[in-house]
């Protein structure tokens, strides 16, 4: 079986079509139980690519078409390949069509399709976001913060190193310094804190 295998991913790397290396790649998946990790080892690619390309698979036949009529290039089918409901990959590619959508639109209009979340906004300037970092770390010591943004969310970590002890002590000091703002109760009192 493995002389097999081996053999698949040969014709692989030689195949030029993207849709013929797609059904390659999915057969080695699912039909010879393959794992994502090995076959790009064995490809010499990175495994998020591997599962691009055997998302392809799921693309339906107007938009296969698509690309060979040279329509659609090959990122655009990875993006639309993103989506898991037909009638929705149908009609992102009839935008792509119908107002010419760069890569960069595609990527934003498959963001909205998946999340719901309209680009618009920018990110924090480092100075900013650094700023942010120190000011909230400084307001209670032992605390660490690291702030993350990406186009669909933000995140705010505080990391606070030390026995549950120490932790727990600084835990209940932030909730108190948040609940003392005035008009704004975080804890009602009744839980112990």
């Amino acid at each position: 079986m493995q002389d097999k295998v081996d053999e698949i991913v040969e014709k692989i790397k030689k195949e030029d079509d993207i849709f013929s290396r797609a059904r390659l790649v999915g057969h080695l998946l699912k039909d010879k139980k393959v794992k994502v990790i090995d076959l790009a080892k064995k490809l010499g690619i990175n495994s998020s690519y591997v599962c691009h390309i055997n998302r392809l698979n799921r693309l339906p036949d107007i938009i296969i078409d698509a690309y060979y009529s040279k329509l659609v290039s090959v990122s655009h089918l990875f993006l639309i390949s993103r989506i898991r409901d037909f009638k929705n990959m149908v009609e992102v590619y009839e935008k792509i069509l119908s107002e010419g959508l760069s890569i960069q639109a595609t990527e934003n209009l498959i963001r909205e399709y998946l999340y719901g979340i309209k680009p618009k906004g920018g990110y924090l300037q480092d100075k900013e976001r650094q700023k942010l970092e120190e000011k909230v770390s400084k307001q209670i010591d032992g605390v660490n913060v690291k702030v993350i943004q990406t186009r669909v969310y933000s995140k705010m970590t505080i990391k606070i190193k030390g026995s549950l002890d120490k932790t727990s002590k600084i835990l209940k000091e932030m909730v108190r310094k948040l609940s003392d703002r005035p008009g704004e109760r975080i804890l009602d009192g009744t839980d112990g804190i």
